[in-house]
């Protein structure tokens, strides 16, 4: 089987994706963290615009497994790499138990979902969600012991059985898209964290929202 006829649209934006994975590890090697960070979040933006062409143009099985890989480059090593980084100004060894914990959760949860059925809802935190909020966390040069305490809570919910809602309305993925590229352009240019910051919170809001559904059910 030629390999080259499988490929399509959406696993090209694929191949960029884990190629934005890959270069952020190489500055990760060289101590550019944050700029790494910056690279998860544009790995992210290539993530969602798959997704939207493999829903509008070709969806098949060797573009999911493919994604898999992809996400598993630029959500799991590069986020787990960065993180052992930084959080080794605590303890190198904490660093690298942590670090190991969320590549194997992520790996792990992304498994689960290539042989899970189809659902309206994800099962545990997707592990872009998880990338995400790691490189803002990185970008908006928080504490190591509050990015170490965050990779626990972030590998137990990849694992966990909470759903979290699929956002495919076009209209909210463009609003979000053009977000990102806001804050990416202002990160470069400006380095101002304010926009950083409101996506952290954006992304924050994601993680906990099984809790604030649970909670509006109970008001009810």
């Amino acid at each position: 089987m030629n390999i080259l006829k499988l490929i399509k649209l959406p696993d090209l934006v694929t191949i960029i994706n884990a190629l934005l994975g890959f270069v952020a590890l190489l500055m990760v090697t060289r101590g550019e963290i944050r700029s790494a960070a910056v690279l998860i979040l544009v790995a992210a933006l290539a993530d969602g615009l798959d997704g939207v062409l493999a829903r509008k143009i070709e969806h098949s099985i060797f573009g999911v497994n493919l994604d898999s890989f992809a996400d598993l480059i630029s959500f799991g090593i590069a986020p787990a790499m960065a993180g052992y980084m930084l959080i080794s100004e605590i303890s190198p060894y904490i660093a690298s138990g942590l670090a190991a914990a969320y590549l194997v959760c992520g790996i792990l949860r992304l498994a689960r979902f290539n042989i899970s059925a189809k659902r309206k809802e994800f099962i545990g935190l997707p592990i872009t969600a998880s990338g995400i909020c790691i490189a803002l966390l990185i970008i908006t040069r928080a504490d190591p012991l509050i990015l170490a305490c965050s990779y626990p809570v972030l590998s137990a919910l990849m694992v966990s059985a909470v759903s979290y809602p699929k956002i495919q309305d076009r209209k909210i993925l463009v609003s979000v898209g053009i977000i990102f590229i806001f804050i990416i352009v202002i990160y470069c240019v400006q380095r101002i964290h304010l926009a950083n910051l409101i996506l952290l919170m954006m992304i924050t809001c994601y993680i906990i929202s099984p809790l604030l559904r649970r909670m509006k059910y109970a008001i009810r």
